[in-house]
């Protein structure tokens, strides 16, 4: 008599194995999407506040002082191209499209209109707009 071979899986394996991949498949996508998300939207955060940071060294380097002897509520404002291109602050590469960079700008103001106003008066709102619609406005202190 003849044996019958049974190795192997069966088609009903097969659809039942691919079925639970595909759905842990999906599971992992989902997850990593959050991640991916939540990463970009930290390192716009981390563009700003290296702008914010560049701009107090660009105002300090250049002795730029708002409000000097008690004018009443002055400004300024800087492209954040300008402060990568005089070195004040690493390229801002955009983490949606990694070949562009992100644009915006920082404007200071200083609403105190005491003669001793100091750089801890002034408001830095800082704009960020990266490709894809994407963008966000930070104030600081």
């Amino acid at each position: 008599m003849k044996k019958v071979n049974k190795k192997g899986f069966t088609m009903v394996e097969m659809l039942a194995t691919i079925t639970i991949l595909g759905i842990l498949m999906s599971v992992a996508v989902g997850a990593v999407l959050v991640h991916l998300e939540n990463s970009r939207e930290q390192a716009m955060e981390t563009i700003a506040s290296t702008a914010y940071d560049g701009m107090v060294n660009y105002m300090m380097e250049n002795s730029v002082m708002l409000n000097p002897k008690g004018q009443s509520n002055s400004s300024t404002s800087i492209n954040i191209k300008t402060l990568y291109d005089e070195d004040y602050i690493e390229r801002p590469t955009d983490p949606y499209n990694n070949n562009a960079v992100c644009e915006g700008s920082v404007s200071v103001t200083n609403e105190t209109t005491s003669a001793t106003a100091g750089l801890d008066d002034y408001r830095y709102t800082v704009k960020v707009k990266c490709s894809g619609g994407h963008s966000m406005t930070k104030q600081y202190p």
